[in-house]
């Protein structure tokens, strides 16, 4: 009888695991109001449209990119250049590494240990975008040290040291913006480079507790989003045809906007 009565009954109930906390850092408060640019991936275009469009909307605002500006898109040369001479005739701008010029650069480094990878995650279209002495159906890795070379070339002295000294953070106030994010539970300055580059598995899914707002690119999402610490702005232009940008003043939501190539 007691077995059956065993058998029969009700489970005892489970408890229910507590839910994480919630960020408690209240809204954005930058020292200045900023913009902030999500992934480009080659699409020149889309980049030049959505400086026009923060011309208009949000003059005299510094501008922070988030990185990842080659690979995948047809004119990855073309956007470095605009990045590097903006940054360096006018001054307005900020660029943060990606992982994918982190790749580009191992590639530069060592054509024929890494040059494969990144050619799968992108790199063909990048070489390709540098113009005579870097097209072609396919390469095999006989090609890559030739390769690298012609884009040594083509990227120029200046334009290659500004690649490799690239910042991974931009900080105001209580917020900061990296390319693709950073563990929670640790200060950012005691950050692996590889969760500033290439994410780590905890964030966004634990708020901070420090209340640091963390802007973000890396990961693309339907919609740019602001939720529990975190702004998500790689909307990937290189599918997508739309750029976001994030326009961040003190006390107030955050702002998108977005370009197209056109329009």
């Amino acid at each position: 009888m007691k077995s059956l009565r065993r058998l029969f009954s009700s489970p005892a109930p489970q408890p229910r695991p507590e839910p994480p906390p919630a960020f408690r850092g209240g809204l954005p408060k930058p020292e200045e109001a900023f913009v902030a640019i999500g992934d480009v991936h080659g699409c020149a275009e889309n980049l030049a449209r959505i400086w026009e469009k923060l011309e208009r909307q949000a003059p005299g605002m510094p501008v922070v990119h988030v990185g990842d500006y080659v690979d995948r898109g047809e004119k990855s040369a073309k956007v470095l250049n605009m990045l590097f001479e903006r940054q360096r005739d006018v001054g307005d701008i900020v660029c943060l590494a990606g992982n994918h010029e982190e790749m580009f650069l191992g590639f530069l480094d060592e054509p024929t240990e890494k040059g494969e990878r990144w050619l799968r995650y992108g790199g063909l279209q990048t070489v390709a975008s540098f113009g005579p002495g870097t097209t072609g159906e396919a390469y095999g890795k006989h090609d890559l040290p030739r390769l690298r070379d012609a884009v040594v070339e083509s990227l120029g002295t200046a334009q290659l040291e500004w690649l490799r000294n690239l910042p991974l953070i931009w900080s105001s106030g209580n917020l900061s913006v990296v390319h693709a994010g950073a563990d929670p539970r640790k200060p950012l300055d005691e950050q692996p480079r590889r969760n500033l580059t290439w994410g780590h598995q905890a964030f966004g899914q634990l708020p901070r507790r420090d209340g640091l707002w963390i802007v973000h690119g890396h990961t693309v999402v339907p919609v740019p989003q602001m939720a529990n610490g975190v702004v998500s702005i790689d909307t990937g232009a290189y599918a997508t045809d739309r750029l976001t940008a994030a326009i961040v003043r003190s006390d107030r939501e955050v702002e998108f906007i977005q370009a197209t190539s056109g329009r």
